[in-house]
């Protein structure tokens, strides 16, 4: 959980010359999520839980200091261990490094010659093993004094070229020397902290550091060690995280259909949704919820959603279906069963459902704590063929994808 300054007194007696900042104050606009993207999950993690772990395991979770912004609300739900958190987060990446080690430098956690990490908290790839190397990389240049520090970077190996303002190939580029910058950066602390009040407006440490006259190495690092910033780029770490772990996965399916009738709200999804016609049921009949309750309790083996809430029964008279949803997910989920992703239908003549489908997801998603983007809902006309079709009713189904680790 999060910890606050007066928490670092303790590093005055047992101080350490690696410290690792974290900043994680950014809200990732370009990944188009309801949260800031450090606190998408990947599995049962965030992917901030996940970057940090990676430090924690090379440095110890108390060398850790993440930068989050003052008003940050998801930051204290998280299992850092004894990480600190510092609301530290500025306007810009390099305000909220320069006032994490700011606060370290003044709380004693972190002296003028001690080496300070600093690692985007979105790359959760980054290898362990590549972090030691700059480590000592940084050490050994640093000593010699034939350098600042070092940085991590991946060689450019495609062939590069430059565009005119309209857009067509203008200039062939040499890509030899060429690389792309990563994280971990490596400086010693009061190096970096001069470098960066020198220079405010930078996007990384490095060219901090070379501005104001210092020299910066370059580590190779492991391809994978990218900066999510796209969809897409989650997708890739979801995948090479998948890869990489030892993971049991059990795929369930639901389905349920009720009419359609006078006189009865048309909740769908956990949406209410206006409509001359409502679903009938014991409960609120939310069609789409109970699908996707029963591929739950489908695939984890737990039942269906029969026998956890009967129709019969008259504490589930009028019942709202998130509610039995989140107890249906509380069974699956205490057998450590996680959410990869859910793949729903609605096949429904009217009302018309396509304007509705972010606010279902989203609310999927917060019932179940998991990210809008692992939940996907396709409306259907049934092309006026069968019950759905002559507005009699409507029907769902549901896909859920569960994991495990062995």
């Amino acid at each position: 959980m999060a910890h606050r300054c007066k928490s670092l007194n303790f590093l005055k007696t047992s101080m350490s010359r690696i410290l690792a900042i974290i900043p994680a104050a950014g809200c990732g606009s370009r990944m188009n999520s309801c949260v800031p993207k450090q606190y998408l999950k990947f599995g049962q993690n965030t992917m901030l839980e996940l970057t940090a772990g990676k430090l924690a395991r090379v440095l110890g979770p108390e060398r850790v200091f993440i930068g989050v912004s003052a008003g940050d609300a998801y930051v204290n739900e998280l299992d850092l261990k004894n990480m600190h958190v510092l609301r530290t987060g500025g306007a810009t990446r390099a305000e909220t490094v320069a006032n994490t080690l700011e606060a370290a430098m003044h709380y004693g956690a972190v002296s003028a010659n001690d080496l300070v990490l600093v690692h985007d908290a979105a790359r959760p790839l980054v290898e362990e093993a590549d972090i030691e190397k700059l480590i000592a990389e940084s050490k050994k240049q640093i000593a010699a004094g034939t350098a600042s520090g070092c940085v991590l970077a991946i060689a450019v190996v495609d062939t590069v070229k430059r565009t005119d303002e309209q857009g067509y190939l203008s200039e062939d580029i040499d890509r030899k020397g060429l690389y792309r910058i990563a994280t971990p950066q490596c400086f010693r602390a009061g190096e970096l902290a001069q470098a960066l009040s020198e220079n405010p407006d930078v996007t990384d440490e490095s060219s901090a550091i070379r501005l104001s006259g210092g020299r910066v190495a370059v580590v190779d690092c492991d391809p994978a060690n990218i900066k999510v910033t796209q969809p897409a780029d989650a997708d890739f770490v979801r995948e090479r995280l998948l890869k990489e772990s030892h993971m049991q996965m059990r795929v369930g399916y639901g389905y349920d259909s009720h009419r359609l009738e006078s006189g009865r709200k048309f909740i769908l999804g956990g949406v209410e949704i206006e409509h001359s016609l409502g679903l009938a049921g014991h409960s609120d009949a939310d069609a789409l919820l109970h699908a996707i309750t029963d591929a739950l309790l489908g695939a984890a083996n737990c039942g269906n959603i029969g026998i956890l809430f009967p129709d019969n029964d008259p504490a589930f008279k009028g019942a709202d279906s998130k509610v039995l949803l989140k107890k249906a997910w509380d069974a699956v989920a205490q057998k450590g069963w996680r959410i990869a992703n859910i793949d729903c239908v609605v096949i429904a003549q009217k009302p018309k459902l396509n304007p509705h489908v972010p606010a279902m997801a989203r609310t999927i998603a917060s019932i179940l704590n998991i990210d809008p983007e692992q939940v996907s809902v396709k409306p259907k006309t049934n092309e006026k063929l069968g019950f759905e079709g002559k507005e009699e009713g409507i029907s769902t189904r549901a896909v859920v994808l569960l994991t495990k680790s062995c």
